[in-house]
Parts: structure tokens; C-alpha cells; sequence
């Protein structure tokens, strides 16, 4: 019968997979959304848009984005938020499969495809896959999917796999219609609306696919918190009544499935354990009566609302309210003790005499003080509790470990001989490999060199790495950096340990380091001398700049090496010059017919200038002048936010690729760029192409950055201080590349595309005589 029934609802349904995203006011993000769908290497799909009411410009950009794309469908409703938008989408959704989307998120081209071939070649009726969170200037994966290793991939049921609770937002899965025909998203919940849905689909799913890659990124917008501690704090009865509500449908979901005791258990432990926990701590943390009193009166009426067979066999009440709340009990307002002191005597009055004894012998010393203030009402114990934890919390143990690591485990590894087979690779700058470090490590690696290679990214680490991380340091001998590195601030290293700094940035522009000091935005003298101290050795593109770096980091002529800079080897590699042009202009194909312009300005100001940024030169000008031979390229830097110019986001003049590209890249197949502080001249004019200064602010920039070298008479190229005079000098073609070659021979004479050879020969070792020791 159900499988009959089944073969009638698919045979209305047409292959493929129907994609539901819920649109409100998200005019600043919605189109890269759109695009990366777009981008997808599986066609058989529809994309139903359901605004929600949006009272930006979400609907006119969205309408003209998809007016050349069917697949693409805009339906609008008055505002009912994301649960009746996607509820909107699925009884429109005519598709065999079901993909749900949020607008400010986007998937990679490949993730459509890879999910649905996952479906239909294992029959699987629900698919996930591996999701990361990003911004504007990185990504990571989820701390909780990696601790209940949630990407792990295969086939999977919720009795072997109760960890995929932990994974229960909507997107990132393709849910076969038949496992949720009829299923609606609740809509009288207003946080964690999504969790009833999810969880019925889990429970109807016999198997459930896990994809081997990543197939989803959640957007978290600069500045933008998910945290519920901030979230009950401000309107803590919402969170709390929607923590509730979704409680009380699970237990309703997993009734009506007879869901196996220890699936149920798992899922009201996850429950439990963030989201009511979640907004109960929150809560007693704020130190708010209000908040604690709302805390405490709902919880209390809800548990009232429950069987003693519910409230004995989820173990997690009796850990947050008779543990974990106690050892909180000094955030408690006065005026709250009497309803915290009645809301764990009714929990404990509803525990059966096992539970009672199994948690007095677990948690003896809690136990007896919260006793005391059920029976007595003498907090005097729970205080002593409390007073010991919030001081472990203000003297972390971290603080203990760092110290151990420096003072004992770094100390005692100096003293130790040298290992001269290893390498360290060490960064704070990002958590994945790349720039010089990169450049070493591909070059060991496809050298087949026999050096084991310690990669350090910057993370948070525990114990057991800490100590892992500084005996590392203490003992190898060859530690490279990119970058200023925390981790060895202040320490002194073994006289025949090389610590070479390979510098992020090429030649010597802006002052930086100790010759900074002076500056508006510099550091003390004596954080310098800490970051500093520890470098036997410091890379420099060119002979001429030594002076330079030896004033910034304080080090004597000989430990300043212009042997190059790794990194840059990249842009005399004609191979990968011509994959990565040929790689863009596939991307963008608007690029093939016009020269390319990359606007890369660097940033100005303090964090709030930074933060606001306002573009001063007139790309609409420049549109009008050279839009029929150029396009532009926008590259701004990483630290500027809300960038705003005078044409709209998607002129086709314009290409704003500031998000996920490397400016190296750009610079691969650009014609010319047009610039006015950034260190990326240097870079530039290997290319002998020609670099305009558009630097209308040069007597402000000056007095608060400061430069090493006359900025006028040492640039390659004239100063610009408006568009006009800029357009004209573009027009008439006239470049000055004498001077370019004298500005490349004083600032990045040894870079010739050989510079991680030359490191490797001078600090590790020749890889092709290490090669035939093998």
C-alpha cells in the first residue's frame, strides 16, 4: 500500500531536485546566493524564492537576476517568517527531491550533484553532507560537528548514528519528498522552528547518506553573533517558550514513531542539553532579575506540565539544575533564590529513589549544598561552590597550561640536542597553509625531501597540543614564520635554532615594526621587542631594502637575507600564469574581450573609517570614459567593511572580487592596476605592466602611516589625486617602464622566481642530494 501510494505521488513529481529559499531584506548578500546555485554543475532543478515580505531592494535585484532564468521562480507573501516561507515553498515544490536554502548562504557548484547522485545510488531517502561557517575573511567548520564527527561519511541510521541530532538545521540535506508529504515547519515557533521538521525526517529516513565533502556554508555576517546567551537576554521569554515548544513536539515526534528508548534519550539530551540549558544559563548569567525570574517560573511550569517517567529518565535536569545552577548560584539575584530554591525542590521531589541515589553519589558535594537550600534554605555551601567556580573562570586554566608550556616544556626542549630533520611552519595569520609557508612546504613536498614538517595554524589548542606545539619549538631546528607569532613572544631559543621571519608583505613601503613607533597606529616599544627578539634571521626581496628591515625588527645587517621571498615564485610559473587567466575568464567570460583594471586600495583611518568605507574614486566617470574597452576589477582590503561607490553593485563595468580571491591571482591577468599605498606595487611590477597611483589623500596618509623612501619620487608611476587626470593618463597608453625597472631593481631585485629553492638550499638542505641519500 504505502509503496503504491509512494509510486503515485512520484509519478506527479518530476525528476530532479526543487531548491526553497526564504528571502527577507537580504538585499546586501542575496545575489552571490544566487549565483552559486546558478553555478551548479546539476541542471535538473527549479529554485522557488518565497520573499517574505521584504521591504529592501531583495525583490528588484532578485527580479532582474532572474529575469534570463526560468529555472528560477520569485513568489512573494506578507511577512510570516521563515517557517511559513519555506512551508510556501514545499506545497509549490513539484520535484522528487527537496533542498532547502537560506538567502544568505551559498553551496558549492558541485554540492547539488554530488547529493543527488549519493541518493540515488544508495536509495537513500535523506542525504547530508559537511558544512562550514564563513565571513569575510575566513571559514571553519562547525566546533560541534567535529566533536561528534557529523561529516563522517557513509551510510547511517539514527540508532547507530544518534550524533546526526547534533546536525538538525534544515539546509546542507536533500530530504525524497515522501519522507516529508504533508510536513509542515511549525509556525507558531519563533527559534529553532526548524528542528520539529528535521527530526520527523530523521525518524522517517530507514538509511541516511552522509556525502564525502563539504556541500553547504553558513554566512556569519560581520559583526553578527548567533550567540543565545545574547539572544535570552533579550527576550528571554521568547527563547524560552520556543525552547518548549520544541521540546514538547519532539516528544510528540518520538512517541508517534515508537522511537527506540536510546534514540529518544540521545535526541532529549541534545534538547536539553543546548538549547534549554542554553537559554536557562544565560539567563542566571546576566545577573538580571527579570531575566532569572522569567528563567525560573516558566521552567518551573513547563516541568509541571510533564510525567515523573519524562523528568527521571532525561538525566540532564538533574545535571544543569542541581550541578551546574549551583555552581552559578552568586549570579542569582535576591529576589530570585526562592524561586530557583522552588524550582529544583520540584524537580527533585519528582525523582524516583534510583535517580535520587545514582545522582548523591555522583555529585555528593553539590548535592548536599543544593539539599540545604531545599530543606534549610542555608545557601552558605552553594555560595563556598559557586566562589571556587567563578574564580576557575576568571583564572582559566589555559593561563596554567601557557605557563607550563613556556617555562617547563619549551626550556627543558632547548636544552635537548637539535632535530636538523625537522621543519616548523608556523602561523597566527590563518587556519589553513598558504603565502611563503605554502610556497616552503609545496616545495619540500614535491621535492620528495625527507624533513618532517610540523604545520602550526593558528587554533585554539588543548593541553596536549600546547605542550606539543613549544617542546616542537624547543627542539627543531629550522622554525619559519609569516607573520607576527605570539606563540614565541619573549622566549629565548637555543643558539643554533634558526627562527626566520619570511614576512607576509614584499620590499618596504609603509613603515611597520620598530620603525613605526611613532605612528598613530603603533604598537608600544616594548610588545616590538617581545614579537621581535626571537628572529635569528629575516627574508627580504632585495639587497636594497636591508637598512629598511633592519630598523624594523631591531636585527644586524647579516641577519637580513635577500634571498628572496617564496611566495612570489608563483608569478614567474608561466604555467600556472596561464591556468589561472584561463580560470577567470571561464568564471567571468565578460573579462575576454576588454582589458582588465584591478583597483586595489588599501585601507585608511581607524576601525570606524575602516569599517565605512567610501569609495573616492569615480567609477562612473571611469564607466563612461573606458567602459567600451576595460572592465574593473574591485580588490579591497581585507579589514575594509560596507564599501560604497557611485555605480550599482552589479554593473557590468564593475567585478568585486574581494570575497575568496587571492589578489596574487587578479594581478595574474590584469593589464594595469590602479592602486595608491598597498604593498601590492611590488608584486605588480614583476609583471612590467603599468601601476597608477590614485592617491588623492597622499598629505593625510602620509602624517599617519609614514613610508621609508619619498613616495613621490620613488613610486613607478605618477600621483593621481582625481579621476579625471587618472582617466586621461589610462587613454593615451604613455607608461614610464625605465622607471619601473629601476624601482624593481632596488625593491625586489632577487625575486627571478627562484626564491624557495634558495631558502630550502640555505636553511634545509639541496633536495635533490637529500633524494639520493634516500
Amino acid at each position: 500500500m504505502n509503496i503504491d501510494s509512494n509510486n503515485n505521488i512520484d509519478k506527479n513529481r518530476e525528476a530532479g531536485i526543487s531548491i526553497i529559499i526564504p528571502l527577507y531584506n537580504v538585499e546586501e548578500v542575496i545575489l552571490e546566493t544566487l549565483e552559486s546555485i546558478h553555478e551548479q554543475t546539476f541542471d535538473m532543478y527549479e529554485v522557488l524564492l518565497i520573499d517574505d515580505g521584504s521591504t529592501d531592494k531583495t525583490i528588484e535585484m532578485v527580479t532582474e537576476y532572474i529575469a534570463d532564468k526560468p529555472k528560477f521562480k520569485l513568489h512573494t507573501q506578507p511577512n510570516g517568517g521563515p517557517a511559513s516561507a519555506r512551508n510556501h515553498g514545499l506545497r509549490l515544490a513539484n520535484r522528487m527531491y527537496i533542498c532547502f536554502v537560506d538567502s544568505d548562504d551559498i553551496i558549492p557548484n558541485y554540492a547539488l550533484q554530488l547529493m543527488y547522485d549519493g541518493a540515488i545510488s544508495t536509495g537513500s531517502k535523506l542525504i547530508t553532507g559537511a558544512t562550514k561557517r564563513f565571513n569575510s575573511e575566513d571559514e571553519w567548520f562547525i566546533p560541534m560537528h567535529i566533536q561528534y564527527n557529523i561529516a563522517k561519511p557513509g551510510l547511517k541510521t539514527l540508532l547507530k548514528n544518534p550524533e546526526l541530532f547534533y546536525s538538525i538545521g534544515p539546509c546542507a540535506k536533500l530530504y525524497h519528498h515522501s519522507l516529508i508529504d504533508g510536513v509542515f515547519f511549525p509556525e507558531n515557533i519563533r527559534y529553532g522552528e526548524d528542528q520539529p521538521f528535521v527530526l520527523h525526517a530523521l525518524l522517517q529516513a530507514e538509511n541516511i547518506y552522509t556525502v564525502e565533502k563539504v556541500v553547504y556554508y553558513y554566512r556569519l555576517r560581520d559583526g553578527e553573533s548567533q550567540s543565545l546567551t545574547q539572544s535570552v537576554n533579550k527576550d528571554p521569554i521568547r527563547i524560552l517558550k520556543s525552547v518548549f515548544q520544541i521540546f514538547d513536539y519532539g516528544e510528540a515526534e518520538l512517541l508517534k514513531n515508537n522511537t527506540e528508548y536510546e534514540v529518544a534519550l540521545k535526541y532529549y539530551q541534545r534538547v536539553s542539553s543546548i538549547e534549554l540549558w542554553g537559554a536557562l544559563r544565560a539567563a542566571i548569567e546576566s545577573k538580571k532579575s527579570e531575566n532569572q525570574k522569567i528563567a525560573f517560573t516558566m521552567t518551573l511550569d513547563w516541568l509541571k506540565t510533564k510525567s515523573d517517567d519524562f523528568l527521571n529518565i532525561i538525566p540532564s535536569f538533574r545535571y544543569f539544575l542541581l550541578f551546574s545552577s549551583i555552581e552559578r548560584v552568586r549570579y542569582i539575584t535576591k529576589d530570585n533564590k526562592e524561586n530557583y530554591r522552588q524550582l529544583i525542590t520540584y524537580l527533585w521531589d519528582r525523582q524516583g529513589e534510583e535517580a535520587k541515589i545514582a545522582f548523591r553519589k555522583t555529585y555528593p558535594v553539590h548535592m548536599k549544598a543544593a539539599l540545604q537550600i531545599m530543606e534549610n534554605n542555608n545557601w552558605s555551601d552553594a555560595r563556598k561552590i559557586s566562589f571556587k567556580f567563578i574564580i576557575r573562570r576568571q583564572f582559566k586554566a589555559p593561563i596554567l597550561i601557557r605557563k607550563i608550556s613556556r617555562g617547563i616544556i619549551f626550556r627543558i626542549a632547548t636544552w635537548l640536542p637539535r632535530k636538523k630533520d625537522q621543519v616548523i611552519l608556523a602561523t597566527e595569520r590563518s587556519t589553513s597553509l598558504e603565502g611563503n609557508l605554502l610556497a616552503i612546504y609545496d616545495y619540500m613536498f614535491y621535492n620528495n625531501m625527507p624533513q618532517k614538517v610540523y604545520v602550526f595554524l593558528r587554533k585554539n589548542r588543548n593541553w596536549f597540543e600546547m605542550f606539543q606545539l613549544y617542546y616542537a619549538l624547543g627542539r627543531t631546528k629550522t622554525i619559519v614564520l609569516d607573520d607576527y607569532y605570539n606563540k614565541i613572544y619573549g622566549l629565548k631559543f637555543n643558539k643554533k635554532t634558526h627562527v626566520i621571519q619570511s614576512w607576509h608583505a614584499t620590499g618596504a613601503f609603509k613603515k611597520f615594526g620598530f620603525s613605526a613607533l611613532e605612528g598613530t597606529d603603533a604598537n608600544t616599544e616594548e610588545f616590538e621587542t617581545r614579537a621581535h627578539s626571537p628572529y635569528t634571521d629575516v627574508l627580504v626581496s632585495s639587497e636594497g631594502i636591508i637598512p629598511e628591515y633592519m630598523e624594523a625588527f631591531r636585527k644586524q645587517a647579516n641577519q637580513i637575507k635577500p634571498i628572496g621571498v617564496p611566495r612570489t615564485d608563483v608569478f614567474f610559473d608561466q604555467e600556472y600564469v596561464d591556468y589561472t587567466k584561463e580560470k577567470y575568464m571561464k568564471m567571468y567570460p565578460q573579462l575576454r574581450d576588454k582589458k582588465v583594471l584591478l583597483y586595489a586600495p588599501t585601507f585608511r583611518g581607524g576601525p570606524n573609517e575602516r569599517f565605512n568605507y567610501s569609495v573616492v574614486l569615480d567609477i562612473a566617470a571611469l564607466k563612461k570614459e573606458l567602459g567600451d574597452t576595460h572592465i574593473l576589477i574591485l580588490k579591497f582590503h581585507p579589514v575594509i567593511k560596507n564599501v560604497s561607490f557611485n555605480v550599482d553593485e552589479d554593473d557590468p563595468f564593475i567585478l568585486d572580487l574581494t570575497l575568496n580571491n587571492d589578489i596574487n591571482d587578479l594581478m595574474l591577468f590584469s593589464d594595469a592596476l590602479i592602486t595608491d599605498y598597498s604593498s601590492v606595487i611590488f608584486e605588480f611590477s614583476l609583471m612590467n605592466k603599468p601601476i597608477y597611483f590614485f592617491a588623492y589623500d597622499i598629505d593625510d596618509y602620509l602624517d599617519e602611516r609614514g613610508f621609508y623612501f619619498d613616495y613621490k619620487a620613488t613610486i613607478p608611476g605618477e600621483v593621481f589625486k582625481d579621476t579625471p587626470s587618472l582617466i586621461n593618463s589610462i587613454k593615451t597608453g604613455k607608461y614610464n617602464y625605465d622607471e619601473l625597472e629601476v624601482f624593481k631593481k632596488k625593491f625586489v631585485g632577487s625575486l627571478d622566481g627562484n626564491s624557495t629553492k634558495r631558502f630550502v638550499e640555505t636553511y634545509i638542505g639541496k633536495a635533490d642530494e637529500e633524494v639520493k641519500d634516500l
